[in-house]
């Protein structure tokens, strides 16, 4: 069983790189699918083309922008988060509310800056 995990995880690795997904949609997967607890975090949305890469979206038809933002925890704890703007750039505006699971956030949206805690923003100097 565990020989059949180990060539599926191969062959779909592949195949990600053989579409130019690369690095960025493994490390996304790979903090979805391991047992990483999902953690409340905030960060300073990032402006359109500071942008980490980039790559084809599964259509063929737009981008997928990946970002790495340092973002906190209601603790002041930061980490540096990945995130995947999928078809558009982030537009620079205001903060974003992020469910982190390992480096990666799996889902955020747009907030302002007060719904951050305290402790984030000052943990991020803003």
């Amino acid at each position: 069983m565990l020989a059949l995990l180990s060539a599926a995880l191969i062959l779909g690795r592949n195949a990600l790189l053989d579409a130019g997904w690369g690095g960025s949609a493994l490390r996304s997967i790979a903090d979805r699918v391991l047992p990483n607890l999902e953690i409340a975090m905030w960060a300073p949305a990032l402006g359109p083309g500071s942008h980490a890469s980039f790559y084809a979206d599964a259509t063929g038809a737009g981008a997928n922008y990946v970002y790495l933002v340092d973002a906190a925890d209601d603790r002041g704890n930061v980490r540096e988060l990945q995130l995947i703007f999928f078809g558009r750039e982030s537009d620079g505006e205001g903060w974003l509310g992020i469910e982190a699971r390992g480096g990666s956030g799996v889902r955020y949206r747009a907030c302002e800056a007060a719904e951050a805690p305290a402790a984030a923003r000052r943990a991020l100097d803003r």
